[in-house]
């Protein structure tokens, strides 16, 4: 007579099956790699040059400079002041000075393939700061108008180097670095940046230009999150808008449906909450759209092969 199995094993055996299934329930999901946010992959930066910047009051500030390879007998090259946004350059402040935030490898790369140098100031590790996303803009102690001193430097040390095409300098910036570009560029200003060839933004606040007087005198490249409730669009819109009917200033602006502040990152879109300086109180949404990240790459590519081949000058 076969012998009978234990109570106790005969239930776990039972209900294991049960239980198993019931805590696969409440896990939550294995996150599949999303189509709309792909993985960043890691850009091996090229050999750079970190030095002082020199400033106009005699204070410095970080530079990193990123030349295109040497070649025997090559003319002069165009660069790109690259500017970056509230975050600052660096991931965190542990990084400062180790790894940048993932999107200005990617944009060096891209920028040498499109025949570019590349030089990006560091506006805050040396005023001892590290990100300003946080603070209301009115308690900023590093505003727009501190960063324009960094962009007349590094466009009159770039305009000095032998291996520079003064004449194709374009200034570059995201978000605050956007804004800070719009700033150094208004030829109506003094204090403004030397002229330079041209000048793109991405996702820049505007609202400072509503009313107030400005002068361009170069092409302008604007690219735009048309759902961004951080640095909503309709300021830029109305602005470029204004300067075409005024001064027939070449802007090229696009805003990107269903794009937000970031738009052309690989990081998934979130909500940032307690960013002070943005439409909600609340806080903001910011991250990539792989649709609108290609398309804004695409008129990037086409705008600098504009100002590599016959770049228009600075003034009429």
């Amino acid at each position: 007579m076969p012998r009978l199995m234990p109570m106790s094993i005969l239930m776990v055996r039972l209900l294991l099956p049960v239980m198993l299934a019931a805590l696969a329930a409440a896990l939550p999901p294995a996150r599949a790699q999303s189509a709309a946010a792909p993985a960043a992959t890691a850009q091996p930066l090229p050999a750079e040059t970190r030095m002082p910047l020199p400033l106009a009051d005699g204070s410095q500030i970080g530079a990193h400079w990123y030349p295109l390879p040497p070649q025997a007998g090559a003319a002069a090259r165009p660069a790109v002041v690259a500017l970056h946004g509230c975050g600052g350059l660096w991931r965190s402040a542990a990084d400062t000075g180790q790894r940048f935030e993932a999107r200005y490898p990617e944009y060096i790369a891209r920028l040498h393939a499109a025949g570019f140098h590349v030089l990006l100031p560091d506006s805050f590790s040396a005023r001892g700061s590290g990100s300003i996303c946080m603070q209301k803009d009115s308690e900023r102690s590093i505003k727009v108008e501190t960063r324009r001193a960094d962009v007349a430097a590094a466009v009159a040390w770039l305009a000095a180097q032998p291996s520079v095409d003064a004449q194709r300098i374009v200034v570059l910036g995201w978000s605050h670095g956007g804004s800070t570009t719009l700033a150094s560029i208004d030829a109506g200003r003094a204090g403004a940046a030397q002229p330079v060839a041209a000048a793109v933004v991405f996702y820049p606040g505007c609202s400072a230009w509503r009313r107030a007087p400005y002068t361009l005198r170069q092409p302008l490249l604007m690219l735009l999150g048309a759902a961004d409730d951080w640095t909503p669009p309709a300021p830029c819109e109305q602005l470029a808008e204004r300067l075409r009917r005024e001064q027939g200033a070449d802007i090229t602006l696009r805003a990107y449906a269903d794009s937000y502040h970031g738009f052309d990152s690989t990081a998934p879109l979130r909500f940032r909450a307690g960013v002070p300086n943005g439409t909600q109180p609340g806080g903001v949404h910011q991250g990539g759209n792989p649709q609108a990240r290609a398309a804004a790459f695409a008129e990037l590519d086409a705008f600098l092969a504009r100002v590599r081949e016959s770049p228009r000058a600075a003034s009429k």
